[in-house]
């Protein structure tokens, strides 16, 4: 609720300053024509950035929760994060993405400790977890079947090291959890963002026009 809030206290600020831009750009253009109903482009012209913000809204939580039921993927909306590794397990993080969990869809496994790293390749997920006592654990989260494999489990700092270097992996090469979030939330929208920007786009190009014939009228030929 609270992200919600300051995103629209953000788009109401940025939509009042380029209303205003708008309208004067507008007004300046509009005031050596010979057009009807002048006041209206200049309207039409303030509020334009306010109507883009607003559908770009709308057909974007419309979209997220589209996205969110067939793909698993939560754009954070009420600070809830949600990620899937797989099928059947997926990252879930409450207020912030950057200390998230592991869980299943069918509640058959439990995970102890927080992620801390993850390695994703074109067949596989690995994910890194921490828990107290200085104990790590390392899962192999198989893409195509929803396997999972145990590398390690409550080891030691060195005993991770170990099992790192054994698979050639780096944690400088690793994501942290609120990057592997916004990969997801890129990824799962990326065809949705292209729909919805020229959907509102098309629209408010078409209002335009309307707009424009309805006012317009041919100059006055000397």
């Amino acid at each position: 609720m609270v992200s919600l809030i300051i995103f629209a206290i953000i788009a109401l600020i940025i939509a009042t300053v380029l209303g205003i831009l708008c309208s004067v750009v507008a007004g300046v253009i509009v005031r050596r024509r010979n057009w009807s109903h002048k006041w209206l482009i200049v309207l039409s012209a303030a509020i334009t950035p306010a109507m883009f913000i607003g559908m770009e809204a709308v057909l974007g939580l419309i979209g997220s929760v589209y996205i969110s039921e067939t793909k698993g993927v939560d754009w954070g909306f009420g600070d809830y994060w949600q990620a899937p590794l797989t099928e059947s397990y997926y990252l879930y993080a409450i207020d912030m993405p950057e200390k998230a969990a592991i869980n299943s869809r069918d509640n058959d496994r439990n995970f102890e400790g927080s992620v801390k790293h993850l390695w994703v390749a074109e067949d596989s997920i690995l994910v890194a977890c921490y828990s107290s006592g200085d104990n790590y654990s390392l899962y192999a989260f198989h893409v195509q079947d929803s396997g999972i494999d145990t590398i390690v489990n409550r080891a030691d700092s060195l005993q991770f090291a170990k099992a790192l270097q054994n698979r050639n992996m780096d944690i400088k090469t690793a994501l942290a959890p609120d990057e592997y979030f916004d990969r997801a939330q890129k990824e799962a929208h990326k065809t949705e963002s292209l729909v919805r920007h020229t959907i509102v786009i098309a629209i408010l190009l078409a209002l335009w026009a309307v707009i424009l014939r309805f006012t317009k009228k041919k100059e006055c030929k000397p």
